[in-house]
């Protein structure tokens, strides 16, 4: 089970993998490798292409995994992202969905001495978080509940009909907020970024101080994010 999921965030960080690298990775032979990828990719956690190298399927993509890796998303955003920073001055992150949870991938602090420090690594709850709110608006009823289950928190924050009516005015409206609800006195907005095709595939969100960062102040950096937000996608 371990191997396996190592093999899945190897999948995921990388994009693309051998089965050479998978083995050499995770120490074992090269025949327990293989056995354990066309388990992956049995279930749809992979797929092999005609160059024999295993790729994420499509059992990854419903969890809400993007098709780039983790490496080319963060050099994608990062000139957008440094822009963004450069016209707020406030602490920038880049983030993706994982199930229910949004992942930060890269972080570029802001400049004043109150701000808000680097998520880089870190994991918060996708319905709270601004980048998840704008990554999970995106997403069916039936989606969401392949997520969070039919009805496990009826009625409450992850019940799936519950939760997408609530995701209503981030649809509307292109971002969503988050006042203190993943961090207290930290407010935020964030924004989906969506590949040519309409999907979308991580978000940026833009964090910073409460006192600072109130209601009027966070709808006026929207409009900045999503600037950056347009001048990213047209580098997907």
């Amino acid at each position: 089970m371990d191997n396996a999921l190592t093999l899945l965030l190897l999948l995921r960080s990388r994009g693309r993998v051998r089965l050479s690298e998978a083995a050499d990775h995770l120490g074992v032979a090269r025949s327990t490798a293989h056995r354990l990828l066309a388990t992956l990719r049995g279930r749809g956690f992979a797929v092999q292409g005609a160059d024999k190298a295993y790729r994420p399927g499509p059992a990854l993509y419903r969890l809400g995994m993007s098709q780039r890796s983790d490496y080319e998303l963060v050099e994608t955003a990062r000139p957008h992202m440094l822009w963004l920073n450069g016209k707020l001055g406030e602490t920038v992150h880049l983030v993706v969905q994982a199930g229910g949870e949004v992942r930060f991938l890269h972080s570029i602090e802001g400049t004043h001495a109150l701000r808000v420090g680097s998520r880089s690594g870190a994991v918060l709850p996708g319905h709270r978080a601004s980048g998840g709110k704008a990554l999970l608006a995106d997403l069916s009823v039936a989606e969401l509940t392949e997520i969070y289950g039919a009805g496990d928190d009826r009625g409450g924050e992850t019940d799936p009909e519950t939760l997408h009516r609530r995701l209503a005015a981030v649809r509307r409206r292109g971002y969503a907020i988050n006042i203190g609800e993943t961090e207290r006195g930290v407010s935020a907005v964030g924004a989906a970024v969506r590949e040519p095709g309409g999907r979308a595939v991580a978000a940026l969100t833009v964090s910073a101080p409460s006192l600072r960062f109130t209601r009027p102040h966070l709808d006026e950096a929207a409009g900045v994010l999503l600037e950056a937000v347009r001048r990213m996608e047209a580098a997907l």
